[in-house]
Protein backbone atom coordinates (compact mmCIF):
# COMPACT_ATOMS: atom_id res chain seq x y z
CA UNK A 1 0.00 0.00 0.00
CA UNK A 2 3.04 2.34 0.93
CA UNK A 3 4.18 1.99 -2.50
CA UNK A 4 0.96 2.48 -4.23
CA UNK A 5 0.39 5.66 -2.21
CA UNK A 6 4.36 6.91 -2.99
CA UNK A 7 3.98 6.56 -6.85
CA UNK A 8 0.62 8.24 -6.55
CA UNK A 9 2.51 11.41 -5.17
CA UNK A 10 5.38 10.92 -7.75
CA UNK A 11 2.71 11.52 -10.32
CA UNK A 12 0.87 13.96 -8.70
CA UNK A 13 4.18 15.60 -8.14
CA UNK A 14 4.74 15.31 -12.10
CA UNK A 15 1.50 16.71 -13.05
CA UNK A 16 1.98 19.88 -10.23
CA UNK A 17 5.55 20.47 -12.04
CA UNK A 18 3.70 20.79 -15.61
CA UNK A 19 1.36 22.63 -14.30
CA UNK A 20 4.14 25.17 -12.61
CA UNK A 21 5.52 25.40 -15.99
CA UNK A 22 2.68 26.35 -17.95
CA UNK A 23 1.46 29.01 -15.58
CA UNK A 24 5.21 29.93 -14.66
CA UNK A 25 7.17 29.64 -17.65
CA UNK A 26 10.03 31.80 -17.03
CA UNK A 27 11.02 29.57 -14.33
CA UNK A 28 10.69 32.35 -11.72
CA UNK A 29 11.37 31.85 -8.11
CA UNK A 30 8.11 30.97 -6.50
CA UNK A 31 9.30 32.08 -3.15
CA UNK A 32 10.60 35.59 -3.93
CA UNK A 33 7.97 36.32 -7.03
CA UNK A 34 4.22 36.10 -7.33
CA UNK A 35 3.32 33.61 -10.97
CA UNK A 36 3.11 35.00 -13.81
CA UNK A 37 0.29 33.79 -15.28
CA UNK A 38 -2.72 32.81 -13.17
CA UNK A 39 -6.71 31.89 -14.38
CA UNK A 40 -9.89 29.71 -12.74
CA UNK A 41 -8.38 26.69 -14.18
CA UNK A 42 -5.48 26.89 -12.40
CA UNK A 43 -7.12 26.70 -9.49
CA UNK A 44 -9.49 24.36 -10.31
CA UNK A 45 -6.71 22.04 -11.35
CA UNK A 46 -4.75 22.75 -7.91
CA UNK A 47 -8.20 22.00 -6.23
CA UNK A 48 -8.37 18.71 -8.11
CA UNK A 49 -4.59 17.85 -7.48
CA UNK A 50 -5.05 18.88 -3.28
CA UNK A 51 -8.14 17.12 -3.06
CA UNK A 52 -6.60 13.75 -4.91
CA UNK A 53 -3.98 13.82 -2.71
CA UNK A 54 -6.17 13.94 0.58
CA UNK A 55 -8.73 11.34 -1.45
CA UNK A 56 -5.07 8.79 -1.56
CA UNK A 57 -4.50 8.77 1.93
CA UNK A 58 -7.85 9.76 4.00
CA UNK A 59 -8.01 6.07 5.23
CA UNK A 60 -4.52 5.54 6.05
CA UNK A 61 -4.01 5.18 10.56
CA UNK A 62 -0.76 6.26 10.05
CA UNK A 63 -1.07 9.09 6.69
CA UNK A 64 0.40 11.65 8.72
CA UNK A 65 3.21 10.15 9.87
CA UNK A 66 6.83 11.44 8.62
CA UNK A 67 7.68 8.10 8.81
CA UNK A 68 6.03 6.29 6.60
CA UNK A 69 7.71 5.26 3.42
CA UNK A 70 5.84 7.91 0.78
CA UNK A 71 6.31 10.94 3.90
CA UNK A 72 9.48 12.51 1.21
CA UNK A 73 7.47 12.59 -1.67
CA UNK A 74 4.26 13.69 0.18
CA UNK A 75 6.22 16.79 1.82
CA UNK A 76 7.74 16.99 -1.79
CA UNK A 77 4.23 17.60 -3.18
CA UNK A 78 2.86 19.39 -0.51
CA UNK A 79 5.76 21.65 -0.24
CA UNK A 80 5.71 23.06 -4.02
CA UNK A 81 1.68 22.93 -3.97
CA UNK A 82 2.03 25.30 -1.02
CA UNK A 83 4.38 27.47 -2.80
CA UNK A 84 2.05 27.44 -6.19
CA UNK A 85 -1.08 28.31 -4.75
CA UNK A 86 0.52 31.10 -2.75
CA UNK A 87 2.15 32.65 -5.14
CA UNK A 88 -1.13 32.46 -7.32
CA UNK A 89 -3.37 34.19 -4.80
CA UNK A 90 -0.56 36.67 -4.20
CA UNK A 91 -0.71 37.38 -8.41
CA UNK A 92 -4.62 37.40 -7.85
CA UNK A 93 -4.24 40.22 -5.05
CA UNK A 94 -2.14 42.57 -6.62
CA UNK A 95 -3.36 42.54 -10.29
CA UNK A 96 -6.48 40.40 -10.99
CA UNK A 97 -10.35 40.13 -9.78
CA UNK A 98 -10.38 37.75 -6.99
CA UNK A 99 -14.28 37.12 -8.28
CA UNK A 100 -12.72 35.38 -11.75
CA UNK A 101 -12.31 32.61 -9.58
CA UNK A 102 -15.51 30.44 -8.31
CA UNK A 103 -15.60 31.28 -4.99
CA UNK A 104 -16.25 27.34 -4.11
CA UNK A 105 -13.11 26.60 -5.78
CA UNK A 106 -11.34 28.81 -3.49
CA UNK A 107 -13.35 27.54 -0.86
CA UNK A 108 -12.18 23.99 -1.86
CA UNK A 109 -8.19 24.70 -1.77
CA UNK A 110 -8.56 26.35 1.56
CA UNK A 111 -10.85 23.42 2.89
CA UNK A 112 -8.05 21.11 2.02
CA UNK A 113 -4.77 23.65 2.86
CA UNK A 114 -6.53 23.05 6.34
CA UNK A 115 -7.25 19.75 6.19
CA UNK A 116 -3.37 19.02 5.16
CA UNK A 117 -1.92 21.27 8.21
CA UNK A 118 -2.09 18.53 10.64
CA UNK A 119 0.40 16.71 8.17
CA UNK A 120 2.70 20.40 8.26
CA UNK A 121 2.51 20.38 12.12
CA UNK A 122 4.02 16.88 12.69
CA UNK A 123 6.86 17.74 10.34
CA UNK A 124 6.94 21.26 11.00
CA UNK A 125 9.65 23.60 10.31
CA UNK A 126 9.56 24.94 6.44
CA UNK A 127 6.63 22.57 5.31
CA UNK A 128 4.54 24.24 8.39
CA UNK A 129 5.49 27.72 7.40
CA UNK A 130 4.57 27.33 2.98
CA UNK A 131 1.36 25.93 4.65
CA UNK A 132 0.42 28.92 7.08
CA UNK A 133 1.44 30.93 3.75
CA UNK A 134 -0.16 29.44 1.75
CA UNK A 135 -3.59 29.70 3.61
CA UNK A 136 -2.95 33.10 4.86
CA UNK A 137 -2.35 34.26 1.48
CA UNK A 138 -5.51 32.77 -0.06
CA UNK A 139 -7.66 33.80 2.17
CA UNK A 140 -5.85 37.47 2.15
CA UNK A 141 -6.48 37.44 -1.23
CA UNK A 142 -10.17 35.52 -1.78
CA UNK A 143 -11.34 37.56 1.76
CA UNK A 144 -15.27 38.26 1.89
CA UNK A 145 -17.54 38.47 4.60
CA UNK A 146 -18.73 34.95 3.35
CA UNK A 147 -16.06 33.59 3.62
CA UNK A 148 -14.65 34.55 6.73
CA UNK A 149 -18.21 33.38 8.67
CA UNK A 150 -16.95 30.29 6.29
CA UNK A 151 -13.77 29.84 8.03
CA UNK A 152 -15.36 30.34 11.42
CA UNK A 153 -17.85 27.37 10.69
CA UNK A 154 -15.46 25.17 9.63
CA UNK A 155 -13.60 25.78 12.76
CA UNK A 156 -16.40 24.29 14.62
CA UNK A 157 -15.82 21.27 13.29
CA UNK A 158 -12.14 20.67 13.62
CA UNK A 159 -10.98 18.24 16.04
CA UNK A 160 -7.00 18.36 15.99
CA UNK A 161 -6.60 20.82 18.63
CA UNK A 162 -3.18 21.82 16.35
CA UNK A 163 -5.31 21.92 13.22
CA UNK A 164 -7.46 24.66 15.06
CA UNK A 165 -4.87 26.52 16.24
CA UNK A 166 -3.12 26.42 13.21
CA UNK A 167 -6.54 28.12 11.54
CA UNK A 168 -6.88 30.49 14.10
CA UNK A 169 -3.00 32.09 13.79
CA UNK A 170 -3.47 32.63 10.21
CA UNK A 171 -6.89 34.06 10.48
CA UNK A 172 -5.85 36.47 13.16
CA UNK A 173 -2.62 37.53 11.05
CA UNK A 174 -4.63 38.13 7.99
CA UNK A 175 -6.86 40.18 10.04
CA UNK A 176 -4.50 42.39 11.11
CA UNK A 177 -3.01 42.79 7.80
CA UNK A 178 -6.21 43.47 6.65
CA UNK A 179 -7.33 45.99 9.59
CA UNK A 180 -4.10 47.91 8.63
CA UNK A 181 -5.29 49.44 5.36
Amino acid sequence: MSENIRDSFQEMKVLLEKLEKKYNSKGKNLHFEAIPEVDEKLFADLLLLSDKAIEIIKDVHDRYSNSTAYAHIMFDFWYEYFLIISSASVRVKNMANPDDVSKETIWGIIKDLIVISEFSAIVSGDLYARNYEALGNTILSFYSDNLKERLNNQRETIQPEEVRGFLDTTIERVEKILHKK
